[in-house]
């Protein structure tokens, strides 16, 4: 029996006794309260069945109890306040330290691009440079290769001048005749030896410019490999309020949720996930890149992936459970350990806790390659990674307990990783306020 049953049953005319004080249902004075209910009741309430197994204490009893309990309260909450201020005082950050962490940050980012963009510089300056001096000995090795073979065709020439002249003439042949000839013999081999030589300087490949390029393919395929990042693919999402389950309570703005102990109110739709404490986002993508980030900061267990809307919203638990089934896939932490999930195929991750305990999840999704992958994002580790091939749109999907015995309530936070286009235009706005304030 909750109290809401027997919650507005009395109506007080004096506060400061029984007397006068009558209940509502059989307007007879009150003689008890109900432990169990909270609340007055009258000899004709004791009667029904209502309050059939509950006990009950005088009102100068039950009157000290509250007390008691709400002293109790206070003094809890005092306690958490001292601890609080305690904190304050030592440990939170202020506007003026986030503002100075968040400009070293920007500074070192901006010193280490302008490193890689010195190195690359500087070897693009080598790099021309080698390939300028490969054009200067190539143009000498053609400059003199024009002049060898000039000088050789004149040689020729003169050569073949000398043979007519002693093919013509008649005079007996003597041994000087002999001697001059086998020295022109000599002469032709040498010319021979010359013309195989000829062109032999400059390879035809060009192996050293071929090496050149080579080297900056190999730098240009590790740079390609890296960028972009997967940041880059930012996106902003947000739940999908007519998918969540009763126990899960949203914020305002969508962007966090936490499991409830105490199911809420809600309207039911075909779309809702009644078995498994489940939310998607209302963002879903069929292809391209994409690339998003959750807050699990204080998490003892959560689930975690992206799931065709076809999964099932009521029925088996298993077919409503995140990897559990065949239209999702999902890395799940219980129990200090991981596991990805699809298909019903549980595989445990080889992965330390200690040195991967995840405080910010990242979700890479690429579509069209079929691979989804998660990361640990403030210690820059890669998780796991699923290859698979997509057939249908998916939704980005969180369940913010592991299991429905966890007692942790505290809530998973969608991130905000690219300003909005409202955003930017305040942004501008408000620069543009202080320029001129500033005239």
């Amino acid at each position: 029996m909750n109290r809401q049953n027997c919650q507005g049953s009395i109506v007080s005319k004096n506060s400061g006794s029984s007397l006068g004080v009558q209940c509502v249902l059989h307007s007879e004075n009150l003689i008890l309260y109900c432990n169990e209910c909270a609340d007055c009741v009258c000899a004709r309430c004791l009667v029904g069945n209502r309050h059939k197994t509950h006990t009950f204490a005088p009102f100068e009893e039950a009157c000290k109890e509250q007390k008691f309990q709400i002293t109790k309260k206070v003094k809890d909450l005092k306690k958490g306040h001292d601890r609080m201020k305690k904190e304050v005082g030592t440990t939170a950050l202020t506007l003026q330290d986030v503002d100075i962490i968040i400009s070293k940050t920007k500074d070192s980012v901006e010193e280490k691009y302008n490193t890689i963009k010195e190195l690359l510089e500087n070897d693009k300056r080598a790099t021309l440079s080698l390939i300028e001096a490969e054009s200067l000995a190539m143009e000498v090795s053609i400059t003199g290769e024009e002049v060898v073979k000039g000088a050789y065709s004149d040689a020729i020439t003169s050569m073949m001048e000398r043979v007519n002249e002693m093919n013509m003439n008649q005079e007996p042949q003597s041994i000087q005749t002999l001697q001059e000839v086998m020295s022109w013999k000599t002469c032709l081999e040498a010319f021979e030896d010359l013309q195989k030589s000829i062109g032999k300087e400059m390879p035809a490949e060009h192996g050293r410019l071929k090496s050149l390029l080579g080297s900056v393919e190999e730098l240009h395929q590790a740079v390609k490999k890296m960028l972009p990042r997967m940041w880059e693919y930012s996106r902003n999402i947000t739940f999908d309020e007519s998918t969540a389950h009763k126990n899960l309570t949203l914020s305002f703005d969508l962007r966090s949720v936490q499991y409830s102990p105490t199911p809420a109110r809600v309207q039911n739709n075909p779309m809702r996930f009644e078995c498994s404490s489940n939310v998607l986002a209302n963002e879903s993508f069929s292809l391209g890149k994409h690339y998003w980030e959750i807050k699990v900061r204080n998490k003892d267990g959560w689930n975690i992936g992206v799931t065709y809307s076809s999964i099932a919203r009521t029925g088996k638990r298993k077919e409503t459970v995140l990897g559990k089934n065949k239209h999702s896939w999902s890395l799940q932490l219980v129990d200090k350990e991981y596991y990805a999930l699809h298909a019903d195929e549980s595989i445990l991750l080889d992965v330390n806790i200690k040195d991967h305990n995840c405080e910010r999840l990242g979700l890479f999704l690429d579509y069209d390659e079929g691979r989804l992958s998660f990361y640990n994002v403030y210690r820059g580790t890669h998780i796991h990674s699923f290859k698979t091939k997509f057939h249908k749109p998916v939704f980005p999907a969180f369940n913010p307990v592991s299991t429905t015995h966890s007692k942790n309530y505290e809530p998973i936070v969608l991130c905000h990783l690219a300003p909005t286009m409202q955003e930017i235009a305040r942004s501008d706005g408000e620069d543009m306020e202080g320029d001129n304030s500033l005239v």
